[in-house]
């Protein structure tokens, strides 16, 4: 499949329209991710700040971007020296601004003597707040650019005015662009052939997770993707029912279901798919689990057009799915804490440059919106985990199922 083409005038626009949307006459300063270290001298692959590259393009570590308060821009680019040059090579300063439409590329010298200027004259900029060193809710470690960008700033101009631009950029990135729509259904109609294609294995040939990681693995690769959008979760019986489980090593015992939740990543942008494959004929509890669990999507679906309130919508489908519980005789009386025993994650989730994109929670739904819709049901205590998740573009009078061409059915 051949890739959507971002040029130039993708990422100008993009700037333009937040330079339009804060403080007039502020200087607007965003880094790069900084590479990560993984072990002694090797780094985890490098995977770049989305709200930069939604803005620049730019896949390289460390480029430090300026829109001054007149709003001429240029990137500033570290020095490479010695053995750094040897085994990564130099920045390719004429693709940075073939990519980015950004003419002006100066060195960590003369860049940052040049923005000693610029903030000496304004004492106020824009940029984006940095994560807490570790973000507690997800238990990870934030990448340190973005406050080492701004230690070093205070550290160079004192006293400075510092304007939050992240809420500018989620209102930008929530509503999807045309080019971007097309990444993302590339993205999905590669994870829907590959997912095709595992689906139809017979029962019996897979006999380990791995295996099936592995064919997910080469189908999208194969079919022309950057690889997987996030870490894919193959997970069998009983361990489907953790929602995270990214193991993929254990072996498979027949009659059990196992839980693909999957996306190949196009030109940067998520596909983020759940389906549910069988190791054997499934039993009738599997299929009356499974019936519920798609009945929950469908009736999800039918709620989403533009102006609902993602809150409103996901109170109605817990409500939806308790009454499912109940018919299936897993809980007695409906209520929150019963139903979120065993549906505890929320609906939906916005998708784009990441497979959790930003987005306002509070706000409405709008046209353009791109959404995952991923209702579950787990069991531990039967050994059954079932969720099952499809893409949403939100229309101008309701929702368009992006994946549609991958079948629902166990």
């Amino acid at each position: 499949m051949v890739s959507p083409i971002f040029t130039p005038d993708f990422f100008s626009s993009n700037r333009a329209k937040l330079k339009a949307m804060i403080t007039p006459n502020t200087p607007v300063i965003i880094t790069a991710n900084g590479l990560l270290q993984r072990g002694a001298d090797s780094s985890y692959p490098f995977s770049q700040d989305s709200n930069f590259w939604y803005l620049s393009g730019i896949s390289d570590p460390d480029i430090v971007m300026v829109i001054d308060a007149e709003g001429k821009e240029f990137l500033i680019v570290p020095i490479r020296e010695g053995s750094r040059v040897v085994f990564d090579g130099q920045i390719d300063v004429g693709s940075l601004s073939e990519v980015s439409g950004i003419t002006e590329i100066v060195n960590e010298t003369s860049g940052w003597k040049r923005l000693d200027a610029i903030l000496e004259k304004n004492k106020k900029l824009a940029t984006l707040a940095a994560a807490p060193p570790f973000i507690e809710q997800f238990g990870i470690y934030s990448n340190p650019s973005r406050a080492h960008l701004l230690d070093r700033l205070r550290r160079h101009v004192k006293d400075l005015e510092i304007e939050d631009i992240r809420p500018q950029l989620v209102d930008l990135r929530m509503i999807k662009q045309s080019v971007e729509l097309e990444a993302i259904k590339t993205a999905i109609d590669i994870t829907v052939e590959t997912l095709k294609d595992v689906l139809s294995t017979p029962y019996g040939t897979y006999n380990n997770e791995y295996e099936i990681e592995a064919d997910i693995t080469h189908g999208f690769r194969h079919r022309g993707a950057d690889g997987h959008a996030f870490e894919p979760i193959v997970a069998g019986g009983v361990r489907a029912c953790t929602m995270h489980n990214i193991n993929n090593n254990f072996n498979l015992t027949r009659g059990e279901l196992v839980i693909l939740d999957v996306g190949s990543a196009v030109s940067g942008y998520a596909s983020d798919i759940t389906r549910v494959y069988s190791t054997d004929k499934p039993t009738t509890r599997q299929k009356e689990v499974f019936r519920a669990v798609k009945d929950t999507q469908e009736y999800a679906i039918s709620l989403l057009k533009p102006r609902v309130s993602l809150r409103t919508y996901e109170h109605q489908v817990t409500k939806f799915i308790g009454r499912k519980l109940k018919e299936l005789k897993i809980i007695d009386k409906i209520n929150e804490n019963n139903i979120r025993r065993y549906f505890p994650h929320a609906t939906s989730h916005f998708l784009g440059l990441n497979v959790h994109d930003v987005g306002n929670y509070m706000k409405p739904l709008r046209e353009g919106m791109v959404i995952t819709v991923e209702p579950g049901i787990y069991i531990p205590e039967e050994g059954i985990g079932i969720r099952i998740e499809d893409d949403i573009l939100i229309t101008n009078d309701g929702a368009k199922v992006l994946s549609a061409s991958l079948p629902t059915k166990l």
